[in-house]
């Protein structure tokens, strides 16, 4: 194949160069779990702030209602919209990335996640998909995510360590990536390894 044709190949349901595929899985489905938890605490926020219309009517019958009425330009305050779903974004990617996946395999992942889990999944029980959402997500994701990525492994080549602290060292890397900290979290809660994590698939594609 040519050039452009390896670099744009997408190889996420396909690994060829040693991705670790069990872990990106693994990582997915604590992800699920996360984002039915973060469903539940938007959903407590008020409705001024979260946009979200939680009113009465058949779950299964308001979520086909909201797919089929989007996108639409939504009005949600610039940092959620800009800020908060590019870091979001950048948590799918990290997800991907860590897992040994390229810079295109992790912003596809982002992208499918964040469209088919998020906005025409679980958000679209609450509102109508997002125009703004559905594009500035993966793409900002992918922006915030790689810095993210390329800010860890900096880190981690300091002992885990800013500014001769590992405190600090710690509480950064946990906001790079959330997800792989509190699954680190559950296993040792639970005194196994439930949930594939650690750095060890940090690739330099």
């Amino acid at each position: 194949p040519s050039a452009n044709e390896s670099h744009y190949k997408i190889t996420l349901f396909n690994p060829q160069n040693g991705e670790d595929k069990d872990r990106l899985w693994s990582q997915t489905k604590l992800l699920f779990g996360l984002g039915f938890g973060a469903m539940g605490v938007i959903a407590l926020l008020p409705e001024d702030v979260s946009n979200w219309d939680l009113g009465g009517g058949e779950p299964i019958k308001k979520w086909w209602s909201n797919v089929r009425s989007g996108p639409i330009w939504d009005e949600d305050a610039w940092h959620i919209n800009y800020i908060g779903h590019s870091y979001f974004g950048g948590v799918y990617y990290q997800v991907a990335r860590k897992s040994g996946y390229s810079q295109w395999d992790s912003f596809n992942y982002s992208a499918l996640m964040s469209t088919f889990y998020w906005e025409y999944g679980l958000e679209a029980f609450a509102e109508v998909p997002s125009i703004q959402d559905l594009v500035v997500t993966p793409i900002g994701g992918w922006l915030y995510g790689e810095w993210a990525y390329q800010k860890e492994r900096e880190i981690i080549s300091e002992k885990g360590m800013i500014w001769g602290s590992k405190a600090w060292g710690s509480t950064v890397l946990f906001f790079l990536d959330p997800v792989d900290s509190i699954g680190v979290g559950i296993n040792n809660l639970l005194g196994k390894s439930l949930i594939r994590t650690g750095t060890g698939m940090i690739s330099p594609h």
